[in-house]
């Protein structure tokens, strides 16, 4: 028998087994829910914060492939429920203290319902992500660079409540 055709009858062989035997690759998407990304209690007075939670979210079910349009069912429902600030040092400048930087943290839970009026299917804890930055001793400068570390947060904890979610590992703390 030529060499081609013994490749071709054994590469026949191999595909109708591997479909055969329950084999699927490790990535695909199909039978898994697509989810639909709602913004539940928000417990914040940051807008901001609460805007990036559902976009890191919306980014990491993006990106495994999960992410489904607003209407379908399952959703998953982001709680926004804590924004701890932190000093991470003390210095003095000019005989008065000053912080030398700061801790930003976002505390968010995830739930995901299946349909109206049910229980959650999913509920992920309280998911707490950091970030620090230095101080600075210009009001705006240090006012921005707040607002960048707040956001950055946001977008850290929304990416560990989809994947907490999605039923993949994930801690629930982060040090500070």
């Amino acid at each position: 028998m030529p060499r081609s055709l013994r490749f071709c009858l054994s590469a026949g062989l191999w595909a109708a087994l591997a479909g055969g035997c329950g084999y699927r690759a490790v990535n695909a998407t199909s039978g898994r829910p697509h989810f639909a990304v709602r913004v539940g209690q928000t417990l914040v007075p940051e807008p901001l914060a609460v805007q990036a939670v559902a976009s890191g979210a919306r980014s990491e079910l993006a990106a495994a492939g999960q992410l489904g349009s607003d209407l379908a069912f399952p959703h998953l429902v982001l709680d926004v429920l804590r924004v701890d600030e932190g000093s991470r040092g003390i210095h003095v400048q000019g005989g008065q203290p000053q912080a030398g930087g700061m801790s930003v943290a976002v505390v968010v839970r995830a739930r995901v319902f299946a349909a109206d009026n049910q229980e959650a299917t999913v509920d992920t804890g309280d998911l707490r992500r950091a970030v620090q930055l230095t101080g600075d001793a210009d009001p705006r400068a240090d006012s921005a660079a707040y607002d960048l570390a707040l956001r950055a947060a946001a977008e850290r904890a929304g990416r560990a409540a989809a994947r907490a979610a999605m039923g993949l590992p994930e801690p629930a703390d982060e040090a500070p």
